[in-house]
């Protein structure tokens, strides 16, 4: 059967962390530890931080030295079916801007890492460019990008578990013709890993299917080993809808083509990330767990649910932050009910009467939690008071 294999990509430390108020930073020092949590929620690839920013550097080599040493028991899935569990050492990247001097402070920090990754991004989009980059043509700006993957792969062509991600920022509103061209030069530059960011978070689900369906087309079509990467962020609401288009797209295009094929999904913990957010993992997680079994072909990935609730605590409490209560799968209200008419089906017919997904799956402690309240009925009130 064909197969289609999912990479989870951690980026609270960088995304998350560079969004957050200064009276919500993550406390010096600590990066390491909530990059341990993250790797024991089964996460493949942490970034760690941009390690160019004053700082940032040092933390993110203690993340390279401990966490990216680390082997973690990480629960396997096929199409939501456990296959058992396998010790897995988190890639650890670091962000860079596609200059010498980031992708060498990038280097620096991560090269402890048994696979560390180095990240580097420009702005494809016509609009970025002419005021991101005045006076620089759309030849000279793909240039750059490329001299950057050039540039990545010399400085740690020693180390043999590296491996180079490019994004071209803004790629949801690059013109498709011209997108096409970077992406292609920079994978014949030595990138692994294609990322193609909604940046401002402005695509439907529906056009996003058909921009990873096309990107498949001509990525895969010259090098069938690269990675196609989603990072969505939420400002409309759609960014772990849109992530979840890519899976759709990579498990059509494995039926299609009978060949195998890799993917990455760009998410935080809880969404934390500029603007409204980046893609939650942990609706990432819920989505592959509830829907990939309707597609044609095999899909795997690796991820520990039963640590969801617990790692998002422990995370957001690291920002000074709760877990809202009814945040997707880790949020408390997610299991409770305070109507009478729910409380009712969920003593009859169980917790799959009016939850999707069995709460103690994600590490909620019971499937389903009563509470008086206006609207709660005689059964709901004395199940309430067996609590």
């Amino acid at each position: 059967m064909t197969k289609v294999t999912i990479d989870l990509f951690d980026t609270t430390l960088r995304d998350g962390a560079q969004s957050l108020p200064h009276s919500n930073q993550f406390g010096d020092g600590t990066k390491h530890t909530i990059a341990d949590t993250i790797a024991c929620l089964g996460i493949g690839v942490i970034e760690a931080g941009f390690p160019a920013t004053p700082e940032d550097g040092q933390e993110v080599a203690r993340v390279a030295e401990t966490v990216g040493q680390t082997s973690y028991d990480v629960a396997t899935w096929n199409n939501a079916k456990r296959k058992g569990i396998m010790g897995k050492t988190p890639i650890i990247a670091g962000l860079s801007r596609a200059t010498e001097g980031d992708i060498s402070a990038t280097w620096q920090a991560i090269q402890a890492a048994t696979f560390p990754r180095i990240h580097t991004f420009i702005s494809t989009s016509d609009f970025h460019r002419k005021h991101k980059f005045p006076g620089v043509s759309r030849q000279q700006l793909l240039e750059i990008g490329v001299d950057a993957v050039k540039f990545a792969r010399e400085i740690s062509k020693d180390h043999s578990g590296v491996s180079v991600e490019f994004s071209a920022e803004a790629a949801s509103t690059t013109d498709s013709g011209y997108l096409q061209q970077v992406v292609l030069a920079a994978v014949v530059a030595g990138a692994d890993v294609i990322n193609l960011p909604d940046t401002v978070g402005e695509r439907s689900p529906t056009w996003m299917l058909s921009f990873y369906r096309q990107a498949l087309e001509w990525i895969l079509r010259n090098n069938p080993d690269i990675i196609l990467s989603a990072h969505n962020h939420n400002d409309l609401g759609n960014a772990c809808a849109n992530s979840f288009m890519l899976v759709q797209a990579a498990a059509e295009y494995a039926h299609k083509h009978q060949q195998p094929v890799r993917i990455q999904i760009e998410s935080t913990i809880c969404g934390l990330g500029e603007r409204a957010g980046n893609a939650d993992i942990f609706s990432i997680a819920s989505n592959l767990y509830k829907f990939t079994s309707e597609f044609d072909v095999e899909v795997a990935w690796g991820f520990n649910p039963g640590k969801s609730v617990s790692s998002a605590h422990t995370i957001m409490n690291a920002a000074r932050l709760t877990v809202d209560r009814q945040a997707p799968v880790v949020g408390r209200d997610t299991n409770v009910h305070r109507s009478g008419i729910h409380s009712d089906g969920v003593i009859k017919g169980g917790h799959a009467m009016y939850t999707p997904f069995d709460p103690t799956f994600w590490g909620h402690d019971v499937q389903a939690v009563h509470e008086d309240g206006k609207y709660q009925g005689k059964t709901g009130k004395q199940a309430a008071r067996r609590q």
